[in-house]
């Protein structure tokens, strides 16, 4: 069975449709912190307070709120009269510029909802790691693994060593190489266009988020699925 997707998951990925990405790097970018700032929300399994403080609508998916700032006329007492029609002409003017404004906004808002509905990233990864021998253990798939052909359950059933061999050689070689000596205590990596076998034996095109915690000896790895088929042979 499927896990159920975590807090901290689901308020990632309300963010991500928020702002219309699709990595941890562009969320940043866009929220105006540090990459590692994020690394650290999902190493901790947690998002500080302040944060979600200030992105409480976003975050908790209420309906977000729009305010038309209304204007005040004023009117100098004097002799001079003033035309009470003038006065509601002017006052039409404002509602109908106002509800034109309120329907912009609307369609805004409409908009944005429906790029909610996009997934933070097609599958997930949770795989045990020896960092002693570097070696891969234990492993977990979960998301939409439908581009690959196989089942959550097949893929979580494969070993380390045959899902290193499902890379192509090119996309083994630039992750193998990309392994330090010395592993440190915990790990984020990103890696663009690493192409892995589907079932039927071509590869597809993947941009990996990778995370690794040393005390707690997981990797977490997130593929997101680039641009659809590229033939390979097998």
């Amino acid at each position: 069975m499927q896990e159920k997707k975590s807090d901290l998951d689901r308020a990632i990925y309300k963010l991500y449709a928020y702002y219309d990405v699709y990595t941890d790097t562009a969320l940043s970018e866009k929220m105006n912190i540090s990459r590692s700032a994020i690394s650290q929300w999902r190493y901790k399994g947690v998002i500080p307070k302040k944060i979600l403080s200030k992105y409480d609508q976003i975050i908790s998916g209420e309906n977000e709120e729009i305010v038309v700032e209304a204007e005040t006329i004023h009117i100098a007492k004097g002799e001079e009269k003033v035309d009470a029609n003038y006065i509601i002409g002017l006052q039409k003017e404002k509602i109908e510029y106002q509800k034109a404004e309120i329907d912009r906004l609307n369609a805004i808002v409409q908009k944005k909802q429906e790029v909610k509905s996009k997934p933070a990233f097609h599958f997930k990864t949770k795989c045990t790691y020896d960092c002693e021998t570097k070696s891969f253990g234990k492993n977990t798939v979960t998301g939409d693994t439908s581009m690959t052909g196989y089942t959550e359950r097949e893929l979580s059933g494969l070993t380390g060593k045959e899902w290193s061999m499902m890379y192509h050689p090119d996309s083994l070689e630039i992750l193998m190489s990309s392994i330090p000596d010395e592993i440190p205590d915990h790990s984020h990596n990103i890696w663009k266009h690493i192409m892995w076998k589907a079932k039927d034996g071509s590869y597809k095109m993947y941009n990996i988020e990778s995370y690794y915690d040393k005390t707690e000896g997981v990797v977490r790895s997130y593929y997101y699925w680039v641009n659809g088929d590229i033939e390979g042979k097998s």
